[in-house]
């Protein structure tokens, strides 16, 4: 638990304030207190002023008393129900958490109040301040820095490869292609990939014929004459892109549903034999015994680790120009791009309301919870110092109405006098 000496700079502050406006009321009372005893047996009009200073020290110490009440107890006498927020400390957590998430985090709410707000908006326009994207570049690297920094640690890294070796024992290395290659063919969604390699196979073909055939004629034998090696290699060619062509135009050619039935049983095997299942043990296990690839991929990760380092701290690195360039670049679409711009803000309203609405009871809970962790005295003091100054307002207020109340009683009596005697 926070102890009383615990204080932030902010609440010494604080707490300094309030000392000095918690001087205002006594010295208030303390006037009162001379006005009464100088009035104290005197005549006429002083009765007034008698009148007034005694009830405005009534009005004062029962303010003083009201007030005290709720932090401790006055003058160090336990009578009952005083120190009420340091007794009753974790049912007013428990109230205010309660009172936080039923008001602020209900999704109704949220959703109301981010309708009238254009984040998109309000994004851009903060992002389109040099210094405010280079916060966020900043941000960008210090996180990235410190998540690589922390897997080059010794201790991330054993248990990272702890847990890669206990994990791959249950992994199967085939099974798993076989399924990465049915999720990349289901509804046929590579014959598009497909057709591109081989227009992409034309193309390089075409640029490539005087290669070939300087390859052909180096190859083929002296005597044969070049005529006979231009005249092979044209029809090679030639026949080669007219088959690339068929198959790129025709999905349904031959050559293109052999394809695809040699895929599938490829997927077959590996999801089933136990031929290709023994490979992948093997492959798997060749890498997990491979200290040298492992030390390799490591001290790899250990070299962007300090890059990225070096780069964090220096500001006039590349890195920190391209991440603020491309962030502008971004930010300028999304203010040409309204569309986008409403789509993303849509985007950003539903994944606040969610996330806060989701997690209201655990935003509660820490609310709660936090005023727990809390002892009696800790909890007492900071809502003091967090409201004390307005309450000192109530015990002057308190002594300035309680006097008032004197002269009007003062005044009853003497309006009684002159009835009576009349």
């Amino acid at each position: 638990m926070r102890q009383l000496n615990q204080l932030t700079a902010s609440e010494r502050e604080q707490q300094l304030r309030l000392q000095q406006m918690k001087r205002l009321p006594l010295l208030l009372l303390a006037l009162m207190a001379v006005l009464y005893a100088f009035s104290l047996g005197r005549p006429d009009w002083w009765l007034w002023l008698h009148a007034f200073s005694e009830a405005a020290m009534v009005g004062a110490l029962a303010d003083w008393f009201a007030v005290t009440a709720l932090f401790r107890h006055p003058l160090g006498i336990p009578i009952p129900h005083t120190a009420i927020i340091a007794r009753r400390k974790d049912a007013i957590g428990d109230s205010m958490a309660s009172f936080v998430a039923n008001n602020f985090l209900q999704a109704e709410v949220l959703s109301a109040r981010l309708k009238s707000r254009n984040l998109t908006e309000l994004l851009t326009n903060w992002l389109q301040q040099p210094r405010h994207r280079q916060q966020l570049v900043s941000s960008i690297l210090a996180l990235g820095s410190w998540a690589m920094g922390m897997i080059g640690e010794q201790r991330v890294r054993k248990f990272v490869v702890s847990l890669l070796q206990r994990q791959s024992a249950q992994f199967d290395l085939a099974k798993g292609a076989s399924k990465v290659l049915e999720f990349l063919t289901r509804s046929g969604r590579h014959q598009e990939i497909f057709t591109q390699a081989l227009r992409f196979a034309i193309v390089a073909l075409s640029e490539n014929e005087e290669r070939i055939r300087n390859r052909v004629q180096h190859e083929s034998p002296w005597w044969m004459p070049g005529f006979v090696d231009d005249k092979v290699v044209n029809q090679l060619l030639r026949r080669i892109e007219a088959l690339l062509f068929e198959m790129a135009l025709d999905p349904r050619h031959e050559l293109r549903q052999r394809f695809d039935l040699q895929l599938e049983k490829l997927i077959l095997e590996l999801a089933e034999s136990e031929e290709y299942q023994r490979l992948g043990e093997t492959i798997k296990q060749d890498f997990l015994d491979n200290a040298a690839l492992q030390e390799y991929f490591l001290q790899l990760w250990s070299d962007l680790a300090t890059s990225l380092k070096q780069a964090e701290a220096d500001s006039e690195a590349s890195i920190h120009k391209n991440l603020d360039q491309l962030i502008q670049a971004v930010t300028n679409e999304l203010q040409t791009d309204k569309a986008m711009g409403e789509l993303l803000n849509q985007w950003l309203n539903t994944a606040i309301v969610r996330v806060i609405s989701e997690n209201r009871d655990s935003v509660s809970a820490l609310i709660s919870d936090t005023v727990r962790s809390w002892d009696a005295a800790t909890t007492a003091q900071r809502v003091e110092l967090a409201i004390g100054r307005d309450l000192q307002f109530i015990r002057i207020n308190g002594t300035l109405v309680g006097g008032l109340v004197g002269v009007i009683l003062h005044a009853i009596n003497v309006l009684a006098g002159f009835k009576a005697i009349s």
